[in-house]
C-alpha cells in the first residue's frame, strides 16, 4: 500500500514539475542525473555488498539475460537508426526492473523478492553500461565527458559493492536500505517518469505506425522470455520477479534518457502509454506463482 501511495504522490509531483517554468525544463537533465546517483547507484552498491554466496546471482543473471535478448533483437532490426537509438528502443521494451519490479516484488515476496529484484539490477549493470555508452556516443545532444561517471555510476557502484563484499560482510543495518527501496523508487521513479512524459521534447515526438509495430514486436520477445522463466523456475522469488518483468509497467528510464540525450523515438513515447496493458496480468501471474 505504501508503494502504491508513493507511486501516486510521485506522479503528482512529476506532473506539477512539467507544468513549471522553462527554468524547470532546463534543469531537468540535472534532476535526472541526481536521481541516478541517489537511487540506482546506491541500491546497486548495497545489493552487491550484501551478497552471501555466488549462487544468489544465478537467478538474477538469468533475469538479466532477457535484456540482452531484447538488445540484440532491437539492434538487428534497427534499419537506418543508429545503434544508440536501437539500444534506447530495446530499453523502452524492457522490464521496469527498478521502479516497478522492486516495489511489486517486495509486496509479493517480501525481503527475498526485494533482494532478487535488486540483484537483477546489479546483473543488469553491464547491459545498462553498454546501452548508455552507445546512447552517449550516438546522442543528438553532445554529451560532456564529465557526465560519463554519473551516467555509468550504477556499474561503478556494483563493482565497488562487490569489492566491499570481498573485504567483509555488510552490516545488518544495510537491510533497511533494501526495505525502504521499494517506496523510495516508487516515488522518485514515477515523479521523473511523469515529468519526462510531459517534457516538451517528448510531447513533440511523433508516434508512427512503424513505431507501434516495432514496440509490439519487441514487447512480444520480452513477454515470451520472462513468462517461460516464471513458469519453469523453481525459486519463488525469482519466478515472481520474472512474472513482474515480463508482464509489467513500461520502463521509466527511456523516456527520461530521450530528454537527456536528445533522441526523438516514437517507440519510446508509445511505450510509456501502451506499455501498461500487461501490468494487471503480471500482477495476477505473480500472485499465482508465489
Amino acid at each position: 500500500m505504501l508503494s502504491v501511495l508513493c507511486f501516486a504522490l510521485g506522479g503528482l509531483v512529476g506532473w506539477a514539475a512539467s507544468r513549471g517554468s522553462t527554468s524547470v525544463q532546463r534543469v531537468w537533465p540535472i534532476i535526472l542525473r541526481t536521481q541516478i546517483l541517489l537511487t540506482s547507484a546506491t541500491l546497486s552498491l548495497v545489493a552487491a555488498w550484501r551478497l552471501t554466496s555466488a549462487g544468489q546471482l544465478l537467478g538474477p543473471v538469468v533475469l538479466a539475460g532477457g535484456l540482452w535478448v531484447l538488445f540484440v533483437a532491437s539492434v538487428l532490426t534497427r534499419k537506418d537508426h543508429s545503434t544508440g537509438q536501437a539500444g534506447l528502443e530495446g530499453w523502452a521494451a524492457s522490464p521496469n526492473s527498478g521502479f516497478w519490479v522492486v516495489p511489486a516484488a517486495t509486496a509479493f515476496a517480501g525481503p527475498a523478492g526485494t533482494m532478487v529484484a535488486v540483484l537483477a539490477n546489479v546483473a543488469n549493470s553491464a547491459w545498462g553500461a553498454v546501452c548508455v555508452h552507445l546512447m552517449r556516443r550516438d546522442a543528438p545532444i553532445r554529451q560532456r565527458r564529465a557526465t560519463t561517471w554519473v551516467d555509468q555510476s550504477p556499474l561503478v557502484a556494483s563493482v565497488v559493492g562487490l569489492l566491499m563484499h570481498l573485504a567483509g560482510h555488510a552490516p545488518s543495518s544495510t537491510k533497511e536500505v533494501l526495505t525502504l527501496a521499494g517506496p523510495l523508487l516508487a516515488f522518485s521513479g514515477s515523479a521523473l517518469f511523469a515529468g519526462s512524459i510531459l517534457h516538451p521534447h517528448n510531447v513533440a515526438t511523433v508516434r508512427t505506425p512503424h513505431a507501434f509495430r516495432r514496440l509490439a514486436w519487441l514487447s512480444a520477445v520480452r513477454i515470451a522470455y520472462f513468462v517461460v522463466v516464471a513458469l519453469l523456475w523453481r525459486s519463488v522469488p525469482v519466478a515472481v520477479v520474472a512474472a513482474l518483468s515480463g508482464l509489467g509497467a513500461p520502463s521509466f528510464q527511456p523516456i527520461q534518457l530521450a530528454v537527456l540525450y536528445g533522441y526523438r523515438s516514437g517507440v519510446v513515447t508509445a511505450a510509456v502509454r501502451w506499455g501498461w496493458f500487461a501490468a494487471p496480468i503480471g500482477l495476477g501471474l505473480a500472485a499465482l506463482v508465489r
